[in-house]
């Protein structure tokens, strides 16, 4: 699902961005709510209401945040900025580029947001499309609505687009 930002200008052409579907964010929403009214249900008897409607708030406000993530990828002329909003950014040089290609898709599985899935390899999860970038010191699985033009965009401006 692709969404529009309005945090400000950017200052670096945007190659992707991906949130969230809304049928994964119906399944959170609802998970964490049945959570939430447990939570609520078994304190009123228990005489600590004002701690767990606290506990409640808390939850909540870290469900909003999780499910407003955005995984972006941004170019400028020297550099690959990817980012997992509002949690995460990180700066590649293009010229550590190896590779980008398309990689199968991400689920509910594999969890949102930033991942460490082992033997060097990280995700920028929002589940759905997914494409692998390599650099020389690690691999970062990065969701993306258009696996194939996000992968020859990044190539392009590495300078490294091949025949595929």
């Amino acid at each position: 699902m692709k969404r529009t930002i309005l945090s400000g200008p950017r200052t670096s052409p945007l190659i992707s961005e991906a949130g969230i579907s809304g049928g994964s964010q119906k399944v959170i929403a609802s998970v964490v709510g049945l959570a939430c009214f447990s939570v609520i249900a078994m304190a009123i008897p228990s005489g600590v209401l004002l701690i767990s409607t606290g506990l409640v708030a808390v939850i909540a406000l870290l469900t909003v945040a999780v499910l407003r993530i955005t995984v972006t990828v941004e170019a400028t002329d020297q550099t690959l900025v990817v980012g997992c909003r509002p949690f995460y950014s990180r700066t590649i040089p293009l010229e550590d580029i190896v590779d980008a290609s398309p990689a199968p898709p991400s689920s509910l599985t594999e969890g949102f947001g930033v991942r460490y899935l082992g033997q060097r390899t990280w995700g920028l999860l929002v589940g759905g499309p997914a494409i692998v970038l390599e650099t020389p010191r690690r691999t970062r699985l990065i969701s993306t609505p258009n696996p194939e033009s996000t992968a020859a965009s990044i190539l392009t401006h590495a300078g490294k687009l091949r025949d595929r």
